[in-house]
This record gives C-alpha cells, sequence and structure tokens, in this order.
C-alpha cells in the first residue's frame, strides 16, 4: 500500500470520529463507554490473535521493547523537567505541559498506526512496548509528579493507581501471556472460536481511530498556545531525538534487536500525547485545558508528522 493510501486509510476513521461528535451523535458519556469496550474487550482479543499466530522467534524482541518503553519515559520526563521553562513562566501552565508532554499514545493510536505501516510484526512490537504500559507510566507519572510538587499524592492516588491498574493493565497483559503460553506450548484451539476470535479483534483498530476522533476538541484559549505548541511540538517532532537515544542504548544492550524493533521503537517516539494524560492533572497543581490542548493539538498535528517519520524512517533504515 503506498504511503497516500496509508495516511487515509488510518485518518478516515479519526476524521469520521470527529464528525460524529460536531453532529452530537456521540455524547461524551458513550464515548467514554465506547473506549472502555475497546481496551477491555476488544484489544485483549487482537492482542492474543495477533500473539497466538506469531512466530515464537518474535518473543526475542520482548525485553528490547519492553526496555525501550521505560527508556523513553524516563528521558522524555526529565528533558519536559528540564525544557518546562520555555513553555511558561507560570508554574501552573508549566506543570501541565509536563504532564501533558512525558508520555505518548503508545497503544491506543500507537498499535494502529503501527499495525497499518509494519502489519502483524509491527503490532507485536507494539504489543511488547506497551505490554507493561501502566506500571511503567504510573511509576514515571508519580515520580515525576512528586519532583514538581515536592508533595505526597497520598491515600487518593494509591487507590487511583491501584484501580487503574487492575482495570486497565490486566485484561491485556494477561491475554497476551495467555496467546504466548499457547502458542509457545502449540495448543490448539476450535475452529469456531478462532473465528469468533478474529470477528470481534477486527473491530479493534477502525474502533481505536474512531474513539480517537471523539476525543478531539480544537477550541483552545490564547493564553494556552505557548504551552500547548511547546507540548504538541516535543511529542510529535523532538521525540525522534528521545527515541534515537533509546534505540542506541537498547541495540548495545540487547544482542538481536531486528530492523522492525528498530522502526517500531522510533515511530513509538514520536507519537502524539497520550490520552491518559489529564489523569495526571489531578494530582498536580496545572491547567486541565492545557493539558487536553496538548493532547488534542499533537494528535491532530501527527496526522501529518506520522505519515512523514514513517518515510524518514524507511529512508533511514539502512542505517538502522
Amino acid at each position: 500500500m503506498k504511503l497516500l493510501e496509508l495516511v487515509l486509510t488510518i485518518n478516515f476513521p479519526i476524521f469520521l470520529g470527529w464528525i460524529f461528535k460536531q453532529l452530537k451523535l456521540f455524547p461524551d458519556k458513550e464515548s467514554a463507554v465506547l473506549r472502555k469496550f475497546v481496551i477491555k474487550v476488544t484489544v485483549p482479543f487482537l492482542i492474543f490473535r495477533n500473539l497466538y499466530n506469531a512466530d515464537t522467534k518474535e518473543f526475542s524482541q520482548m525485553l528490547p521493547m519492553i526496555a525501550s518503553l521505560c527508556l523513553i519515559l524516563v528521558i522524555s520526563a526529565v528533558l519536559v523537567i528540564s525544557l518546562r521553562g520555555l513553555s511558561s513562566s507560570d508554574k501552573k501552565v508549566s506543570n501541565s505541559f509536563c504532564v501533558g508532554s512525558f508520555v505518548g499514545n503508545y497503544s491506543y493510536l500507537g498499535w494502529g498506526v503501527l499495525s497499518y505501516f509494519y502489519g502483524e510484526s509491527g503490532f507485536t512490537r507494539g504489543v511488547f512496548f506497551s505490554m507493561f504500559f501502566w506500571p511503567a507510566v504510573l511509576s514515571t507519572g508519580f515520580t515525576m509528579i512528586w519532583f514538581l510538587s515536592r508533595t505526597s499524592s497520598g491515600q487518593t492516588s494509591k487507590d487511583k493507581i491501584i484501580h487503574a491498574l487492575t482495570s486497565n493493565a490486566i485484561p491485556p497483559v494477561l491475554s497476551a501471556f495467555l496467546a504466548m503460553a499457547m502458542n509457545f506450548y502449540g495448543v490448539k484451539i476450535p475452529a469456531w472460536l478462532t473465528q469468533s476470535i478474529n470477528s470481534i479483534a477486527n473491530i479493534t483498530i477502525p474502533a481505536i481511530l474512531f474513539t480517537v476522533g471523539l476525543s478531539l476538541s480544537i477550541m483552545l484559549k490564547k493564553e494556552t498556545i505557548r504551552p500547548v505548541v511547546s507540548g504538541t511540538f516535543f511529542r510529535t517532532i523532538f521525540g525522534i531525538a528521545v527515541g534515537i537515544v533509546t534505540l542506541l542504548i537498547v541495540s548495545f544492550c540487547f544482542k538481536g534487536v531486528d530492523i522492525t524493533t528498530k522502526k517500531v521503537i522510533l515511530m513509538e517516539s514520536v507519537m502524539p500525547s497520550a490520552a491518559t494524560s489529564p489523569f495526571f492533572a489531578d494530582f498536580l497543581d496545572s491547567d486541565k485545558e492545557v493539558v487536553s490542548g496538548i493532547v488534542t493539538f499533537s494528535t491532530i498535528f501527527s496526522l501529518v508528522t506520522l505519515p512523514f517519520w514513517y518515510f524518514m524512517i524507511e529512508k533511514w533504515s539502512t542505517l538502522l
């Protein structure tokens, strides 16, 4: 498939979701239910299908991908804290820049993009990369919040962390380990169950992209332009520098990192801000409109930058 066709294929469900939002066919509550359905129901089925049918040789790429996630998160957190003064002199706004920019949409949008760009093999790497998304993101996020506020986030945050882990991380992680175990030991499943799994899994990628469109809101106040632009630039442009550093470290520490893994690491590093970013704004003196603005505009901008980075990474592939 040509690059233009890939771009149109990815963007169409996002555009359709945005149109449905403008027509008020999907109120916020219904959009939230749809997102939960995708994350907790269809995503585990897609992960299971992919890893159950994957070449077991690809499992060797799991540790490099998990290490890459941790490195990208830590490097990004350090950088946004160091650069927060450039986004605004207002501490509340600069805090918003930090929580809105340190983590990318690695799984929710990333899986859709990687699936279209690199096929099943790319999606498998994406699953490995974000397998421990919640533990890694929550650990990095609250460490960053502690540094910015120098105060304990308290029992409430602990309860929210546990709830976030159990409700979001357990289904996909269990699905991944179950699929890999059945694949490794050659456990066969009935034809009818295979067909059912495929039917549910096929919903996932278009639904993910559709719900991304439902979350977009282009309203922006004048005083929030600078931090939003800064966060958007950091995630979709400067992120490639984080990806390159991460790739160099991972390639040094692990042997046998294949070309697809290298490409996926670079692509993940330039994903727009994660839809989960506003979660962290509850634990810090911050402006939620700035955080939401970074999520929205980095996502919109990524519709152009992701195809650009895909093109550039393909050109650089001989150097990887």
